[in-house]
C-alpha cells in the first residue's frame, strides 16, 4: 500500500524591514542581544558622547526598543521609530511592564518632520543599503534637521561593506535549529550583496524562500552621505581613538551638527 504524499509549500520573500515574514525570520534567526550587552553598549555610548539624563533622544531603526527603553529608564526622553510593526508592538509592551513612557512611532527616517528637537540621535547596527540614493539623502537630511544645532549622531552601521580585501566569491553555509533546516548564500557582486535563505521547515511542510540584495558601502561613500546630508563634522571611532579609519576598517560614525 503506497503511503500518502505529502504536498510541500512553498514561499518566496523579498526580504524587507517592512515585511512580516522578515521581521520574524530575522528574530528567529538573528534574534536581539540581551539586556546585559544593550546595558554595556549604552554605557560605551554614554563615555564617547558624553550624554547625561534628561537629554531628548531619539532611536532610528529601535527594533524591540531595546536600547530606547534601556534609555529610559536611565532618565532620558526617548523617541523611538522603526518600520517593522512586529518589533514595535514588542517595543510598546515591553515599555508598559517596565512602567517607562517611551514614544514608540512606525515611521521612516525619512519622514521626521521634527527641527532642532533632539539633544542625540541614535540609529545603531543600521542598514542603509536597501535604500535608493534619493531616500538616503532624505533619511539622513531628515535626521540632521531634527537634531538641536549642538546635537550629535552616532550611526553605528550594518551590512556589507566594500573593503580593500573584500571576498566576492560565494559563501554558503547551513545549520539546524528547532527542527528546522537553514541554507544560506550570500555574494558581493557588482557593488551589492546578494543574499539566498532558505528555511525548510519538515513539520509545517513549508520553504521559505527569502532573497535579499542590499547595497554595500565603502568608507567613502558612507562619508559622502553624511556630509552631504548637512552634518559639519563626520568621525569615525578610529578617528576618534587617534588612528584615522582606512577604507578596510570602518562601521561607527560620530557626526556634530
Amino acid at each position: 500500500m503506497r503511503s500518502a504524499v505529502r504536498a510541500v509549500k512553498r514561499k518566496v520573500v523579498d526580504w524587507r524591514w517592512e515585511d512580516p515574514d522578515a521581521q520574524a525570520s530575522f528574530a528567529e534567526i538573528v534574534g536581539f542581544p540581551d539586556a546585559r550587552q544593550t546595558s554595556e553598549e549604552l554605557d560605551k555610548i554614554e563615555a564617547l558622547v558624553g550624554l547625561r539624563p534628561s537629554a531628548c533622544v531619539l532611536d532610528v531603526g529601535c527594533g524591540t526598543g531595546r536600547h530606547a527603553i534601556e534609555l529610559a529608564r536611565r532618565g532620558y526622553q526617548v523617541v523611538g521609530i522603526d518600520v517593522a510593526a512586529r518589533y514595535l508592538a514588542e517595543a510598546r509592551a515591553a515599555a508598559e511592564r517596565g512602567g517607562l513612557e517611551v514614544e514608540f512611532r512606525l515611521q521612516r527616517g525619512a519622514d521626521l518632520d521634527e527641527e532642532n528637537l533632539y539633544d542625540f540621535v541614535l540609529a545603531f547596527y543600521h542598514t542603509l543599503g536597501f535604500m535608493s540614493e534619493e531616500e538616503i539623502a532624505r533619511h539622513l537630511g531628515s535626521i540632521r534637521a531634527a537634531l538641536k544645532p549642538s546635537g550629535e549622531f552616532l550611526l553605528v552601521l550594518a551590512g556589507p561593506r566594500l573593503t580593500e580585501d573584500v571576498d566576492t566569491a560565494p559563501v554558503k553555509s547551513w545549520t539546524e535549529r528547532d527542527g528546522k533546516f537553514i541554507l544560506v548564500e550570500k555574494r558581493i557582486q557588482d557593488g551589492f550583496r546578494n543574499e539566498r535563505t532558505v528555511v525548510i521547515d519538515p513539520d509545517a511542510d513549508l520553504i521559505t524562500e527569502f532573497v535579499e540584495r542590499q547595497r554595500a558601502f565603502a568608507l567613502a561613500d558612507v562619508q559622502r552621505h553624511l556630509t552631504e546630508a548637512g552634518f559639519r563634522q563626520v568621525a569615525s571611532l578610529r578617528d576618534l581613538e587617534g588612528h584615522p579609519a582606512t577604507p578596510s576598517d570602518f562601521g561607527i560614525f560620530l557626526c556634530r551638527n
